[in-house]
């Protein structure tokens, strides 16, 4: 039992919020548009979490990395964190390749 995987998400999430300061993508661009997106994909993403731990299809497997600590039965603390920062990279993803694209458009 470590804390090596959420230390992982929490140091990606961090870069992200460089990223998206260094150039304007999501929080920074538009705050409660980006923590609209992010809360509401993340309330998704747990519900099919649920959903799938309720049928049988996911499990937490076991890991040295992870904390161990559960927030309901097989879903791990680290979930939330790993889903907001897939969330978060996917609206920076997206802002980051908009911004070039219509740069490139403009000249």
């Amino acid at each position: 039992m470590t804390l090596l995987y959420l230390s992982i998400l929490i140091v990606l999430i961090c870069c992200m919020v460089l990223c998206d300061w260094r150039w304007n993508l999501a929080f920074f661009r538009d705050f409660k548009r980006a923590s609209l997106l992010c809360l509401s994909m993340v309330i998704a993403f747990i519900i099919w979490d649920i959903s799938g731990i309720v049928t049988g299809t996911f499990s937490r497997g076991s890991s040295p990395y992870m904390t161990g600590i559960e927030i309901a039965p097989e879903l791990p603390i680290e979930e939330p964190f790993f889903l907001f920062f897939l969330t978060y990279l996917t609206i920076n993803l997206v802002s980051g390749v908009r911004g070039l694209v219509e740069r490139i458009q403009s000249k």
